[in-house]
Formats: structure tokens, sequence, C-alpha cells
């Protein structure tokens, strides 16, 4: 009997063969991680995708790949693999006629050197016009002993690690619904009619992003148990992993003590060891950051545009709710504030709505929402992420100055960042604060008109047009339903601070790699883009110079507490980020305008800025105290070292709620800040293992925090 195909859930098998990098305690140990927010995340992925029917074929992104692709190309496409028939369609735009390419299977599992064991071609690209298609039926009997575990498109005559353009495999998401899911598909030369009844051999079982070796069953793969394991695995590599580079790991960057981001003042109190600053103790990696401004700013070198061109500096985005704004729009005008949909564009077209399965930018993630190689997922951002921040030398050869992740950490990883921060969005309708000054600065958030005088004037001080492009203070355009990708004149800042540390920096065009020659406050700077513009009549920009730069719209809800502000650190505190969509630099931008040209330039004066900056620290108190409680309620549950690590991590919550209402200045809530203050004491004792009431102390700590909540807030 031939052995089967599979596309393994890899991470299944790691847990039936005792993966792990150290031995497993008897409680994962999860950090941050929420098993209930990565099952609901799943679940909202698994009902949206069975919507939309066709549920036997599996698609992947394909796209250029930073980690992987010998050169680079804006193309991008997609591969959608039968799952009871066979048949692969493949379909990309945007590479070039005058060349051939061929379509490859991959199997990422397979070791040594033989790359028929590791590569499988399966058929070159037709050119239509400007498509490149692909349509074959797949030979089970040719893939005897072969994993599928990603997709890859290289120029004929070469091979994936030779020519390889472009690249995707299947998403966590998608392995664990294919593995979960009852296939009743026929053998070839045989019918399996029993009902309920698995076949012992699917005519196509090799094309199923699952494993047959995993000593769980496929309806225990989504358990609390195995899910949970899978999140404790992923926050051990995101912590300690160093992938054979530089000692840094993805926590380096991303502290899970820190909102898992970091900032100025975070990386002052660090010690000249610290990985962080290899760059500064290693001579080869002395062009890996720029010290200076990594120190000053908290920026880092990001070649978003290729390694072959001069790279961006960007902060260290949160991860915290990060799974409730992957969602790319469809079809929607570049660049305006409020994404209204319209159908004059060649924006994005025809992507999956529950994780947009496919084209290049499967999921908005990063400052530009193209941070992600391959297929464009948050399982592949760490590839990119690896081979940018943690090489040994700046020649970044794969398996001399790092190694990539195998499909089961990449598993691991994905399932840890899915399982981080709040699983759904809030609602503000049901919210009503208890402050006055608050209560003001929700309902400036949520105004939307522009009250006008007889004579067309509009009012000043009257409205903070938020809600359009930040739905409930989330990241998701009220209008489409996906994470913005808008120009909102940051980039057109005078006298970014950044810049006049360093003149010689280079400006970022955020979405796209296309040159653009009029970026910067005056119009006169070169940048990469995707060379989108801006119909005349909706800024005031020269005539000639309407160049989009666009970044996404990040979350507010977690915004006070992860400061400085934008993609660059450009503005410090939480009320002059408010007060720059009053400014000139917003308000002549594409994204105070929609997309039929409707204004929605802010108008706030001061004391508006006040409350709105109010209301928004009012809402991360809240999450602040969310996140806290589940902590501690971890925490109790816990013993030993795992309680006080867990511990402490709730502990960084609630000094961030402290913190949050302090650095206003102006308290509107006196009471609950004192009551949070109580709380981080009772927390701050309870670390002491040997005290014998620690689990009183911790549950004291979370009613007093409740209380908290209650006088901040009712309803939600």
């Amino acid at each position: 009997m031939k052995k089967q195909l599979k596309i393994p859930l890899a991470f299944a098998a790691a847990i039936a063969l005792g993966y792990a990098l150290t031995p497993k305690p008897e409680t994962p140990f999860t950090g941050h991680g929420n098993v209930d927010a990565l099952s609901k995340v799943y679940e909202r992925w698994r009902t949206a995708h069975e919507q939309q029917g066709n549920l036997e074929v599996l698609r992947v992104g394909l796209g250029f790949s930073r980690a992987q692709s010998r050169q680079f190309t804006a193309a991008n496409g997609e591969a959608a693999l039968n799952l009871l028939n066979g048949q692969l369609s493949v379909a990309v735009s945007g590479l070039s006629n005058e060349e051939q390419y061929d379509v490859w299977l991959l199997d990422n599992h397979k070791s040594g050197d033989n790359l028929n064991d590791k590569a499988i071609k399966i058929g070159a690209l037709s050119a239509h016009e400007d498509t490149h298609l692909l349509t074959t039926q797949l030979d089970r009997d040719r893939f005897t002993g072969f994993t599928m575990d990603a997709v890859a498109i290289a120029k004929t005559g070469e091979t994936p690690q030779t020519g390889g353009l472009l690249f995707g495999s299947p998403s966590l998401l998608q392995r664990l619904y294919y593995t979960e899911r009852y296939w009743p598909a026929a053998t070839i030369g045989a019918v399996t009619t029993e009902e309920n009844a698995r076949p012992a051999q699917a005519a196509f079982e090799f094309l199923l992003p699952k494993t047959a070796q995993a000593a769980v069953t496929s309806s225990a793969v989504t358990s609390p148990e195995q899910l949970t394991q899978l999140i404790a695995t992923g926050q051990q590599l995101f912590t300690e992993q160093t992938f054979n580079g530089n000692g840094r790991t993805c926590a380096t960057c991303h502290r899970p003590d820190n909102n898992h981001t970091i900032d100025p003042s975070y990386i002052a109190k660090l010690p000249k060891t610290d990985p962080l600053f290899v760059a500064e103790t290693n001579p080869v990696l002395a062009d890996l950051e720029k010290p200076a401004l990594l120190r000053q700013f908290g920026l880092f070198v990001a070649n978003v545009d290729g390694f072959d061109r001069p790279p961006v500096l960007r902060s260290s985005s949160h991860l915290l709710g990060i799974a409730n704004t992957l969602t790319f729009e469809k079809t929607v005008n570049p660049g305006y504030g409020n994404g209204e949909f319209t159908q004059d564009t060649d924006y994005f077209n025809a992507h999956d709505p529950e994780a947009q399965q496919s084209g290049t930018h499967t999921h908005a993630i990063g400052w530009s929402g193209d941070g992600a190689p391959d297929g464009g997922s948050l399982r592949d951002f760490a590839k990119g992420a690896i081979k940018q921040h943690l090489p040994k030398t700046m020649i970044r050869a794969e398996n001399i100055d790092f190694r990539l992740p195998t499909e089961a950490e990449l598993d691991a990883l994905e399932a840890y960042m899915l399982s981080l921060g709040r699983s759904e969005e809030i609602n503000l309708a049901n919210m009503y604060f208890k402050s006055p000054l608050v209560q003001n600065g929700l309902l400036l958030f949520n105004t939307k008109n522009n009250p006008k005088l007889a004579d067309g004037t509009v009012l000043f001080g009257t409205t903070g047009n938020c809600n359009g492009c930040h739905s409930n203070a989330g990241g998701i355009s009220s209008t489409t339903n996906a994470n913005p990708t808008r120009d909102t004149g940051v980039e057109r800042m005078r006298d970014q601070l950044h810049h006049l540390a360093d003149p010689n920096l280079a400006y970022d065009g955020g979405f796209g790699q296309t040159l653009q020659t009029d970026c910067g406050p005056n119009f006169n700077e070169t940048c990469y883009s995707d060379g989108s513009v801006a119909p005349a009549g909706t800024t005031t920009r020269p005539a000639g110079h309407q160049g989009l730069n666009r970044f996404n719209t990040p979350s507010l809800i977690e915004a006070a507490d992860t400061a400085p502000f934008f993609h660059n650190n450009s503005v410090t505190t939480l009320e002059e980020t408010v007060a720059f969509y009053s400014s000139d630099a917003f308000n002549s931008s594409p994204g105070a305008f929609t997309s039929s040209k409707a204004n929605r330039q802010g108008k706030l004066d001061s004391s508006q800025v006040i409350a709105v900056a109010l209301f928004l620290r009012s809402i991360n108190v809240l999450e602040n105290i969310r996140s806290s409680n589940l902590l501690d309620q971890k925490a109790i549950a816990l013993s030993g070292d795992q309680s006080v690590k867990t511990l402490k991590l709730a502990i960084a919550d609630t000094q961030d709620a402290i913190d949050v209402l302090k650095e206003a200045v102006i308290n509107p809530y006196p009471d609950a800040l004192d009551k949070l203050q109580q709380a981080l004491y009772y927390e701050t004792q309870a670390t002491n293992k040997l005290y014998p009431n620690r689990s009183t102390l911790m549950q004291n700590a979370i009613n007093l925090k409740n209380q908290a909540r209650g006088m901040i807030v009712s309803g939600g």
C-alpha cells in the first residue's frame, strides 16, 4: 500500500511526539496567550469560511517573500486545490510575459539535500494577457511519501531555492479546519459509501492540511487542551527561540511585559548586553540598526521595500488583539478616510472575507499592511522578521546566519499571536461613561457630519470623525468591515523628529514598492509606495503631487499605553495624536475625505481634544482591567513559578491602567484610580509564593478592579 501525501497539521504531530523546547509542565504556561480568545477567532473564521461554500477547495495566497524570493516582484496570485478530485488551479497577475514560470509543491519537512524529496514541479504557467494560469489534475501516485507544505512559483529552468518568486502556505486556521472536518471522499478504484465512516484511502486525502500520524483524533485538534498546548509552545518560541541567529528573539522587540511592543522609556532601562543592542556590541552587525535612533525613538531599520533598496525606520507595533484587524479591505478607494465602498478603483478585489485567503496580501499586517512575506498571512510574518532582525551577519544567508521556523513552529507562533489580547470588538453603543468629560469625548469620537452655517462654512470644534476608520474604537472601517489602509498625511508632517536627528533617512511611502518622487512635506523626496494617486479635487496638495503614502489603521483601544504613536513614533502623547487629526497635515490628506469626496476633516478645539483623549484613556483602562483580571484568574489556577510569572504579567497590566489615568494630568476617576492602586498592592504582595493567602489576595485585587470599572462606565 502506497503512503499518502499529506498536508500535515504539524503542531498536532509535534504534540504527539512530545515536541517542546523543554519538558512540558503539568499545566502549560501560555503567558498572555488565551485559549478562549484563540477558540473564538477560529470559530469566527470557520463560520465566515463556510458561508462562502466550495469547502472542498483549499485556497493559498501567493506573494513575494522577503525571506525566500530571489528577486523582488509585485506579482501576486492564488493556488486553489480541490480536495475531492485533486484539481489544482493557479492564477497569478503581475508576472512578465517575457519569461516563463513553473508551479512547485514544497515539502518543508524533508531533511537532506535531495531536491527531488523536497519539491515537485507541477507544470508551467501559461500567459493570458496580464494573467498567468495553470489548471491541472494531480496524480496521487506521483506523491508517495510527500507532504505538501507550500506552493511556489519559480522561473522556468530554476528551482524554488534558486529562482523562486512567489510563495504561499495554508494558515493555521485552515489547518485546524481541514483536520477537524470529515471528508467523505472516494478512493481511487473504490468508493466508500458507509455513512460517517472515514475512508481508509481517500482519493486526494494527501491534499488535506492535516496529519495522519498524530496521536490525536481530528475532533480533538481544536479542543481547549490541544490549543492550550499549542499556545504554550508558541509562547516559549516567541520568548526564547533565537532561530540560530544573533541572540534576539521575537520578544526582544515585542516585550510581553510591555504590551508586546517596545518604546524609548523601556529601552532606557535595559542593560547594554541586551540582544536588542547587537548593532552596538557586534561590529559585524553595525548596520543592522541605527543605534542612536533606536535608543532615542524606539525605531527599527526595516527593508520593507526589499533588501536592495534604502530601508525605512518603523516602530515595533503591539500585537494585542491582532486577530481583530487582519482582514484586508476588498474594494475601496485607496487612501480615503472612511473607506466607503466604490467600484471605480483597481484596489483589492475578490478576497475571501474571513481571512482574505487570496492574493498577496492575505492579512493586513505590518505598519503598511504589506509587512508579511509569502502569501501575506500572520503565519508567515515570522519568516521576514527573522531574516530582517535576527541574522548573524548582513549577508542574511539562510541556514548560515539564521534558520527559518519549521512548520510546527509556525503553527505555534501563529496560535500564540492570535490568542493575544481581545478576541472581539467592544460595543460603544452599550457604554455610558460616568464622567461627563469622557462621555463628551465619546460623542465627539462618534460624530460624523460637519455642521455648516448658512453660507456653507464648516463649524470648527464640532466633530471628531473618528468612528469611520475606527469602528467601536478598533482598527476596522465602519463601512467596509475591514482594516483600512489610508494616507492620513503622517509622512507629510513637517520637522519629523527622526528626520531632524538624521536628515539622510529615506522617506517611508507605506504600502507598496513602486518608486514615487513626490514624498515628504515639500513633495520633493523619493520613496516607495503602490503608485496610487489621489483624484483631483480631494486634497489641497500641489497639482501633480498627489501620490499616496498609505499605512494601516491600528486599534485605539490599546493605544493609550502603547505610546509613541504612528508608524514612525512621530507623536509622543495621546493628546498630541488626537490633535493631529485637526492639523493641516491630516486635513489636506486623502484620509480627510471619503471616496465620494465628502469632507471628514477633523475640527476639534483644544478642550475637545482633551475630552477625546480622556475617552481613549478610559477604554484603554477598561481593557487593562479585563486583561489583568484574566491573568489573575490564571495565576490563581496555577502554582509555583508559573503562577508568579503570570501574576507579574497581571501586575504590568494593572500598572498600565494606573499610568494611563495619571498621565492624563486631569483625572476624571480619582476613586477608580484609588481602587486600582489598592489592587496593585494586593497583587504585589501575592508574588510571594510562600504567602499563605495568595489566592485571596489575587481575588481581592480582581474585586477591586471590577469596582474601578464600575466607577468608570456602565454597560458594555
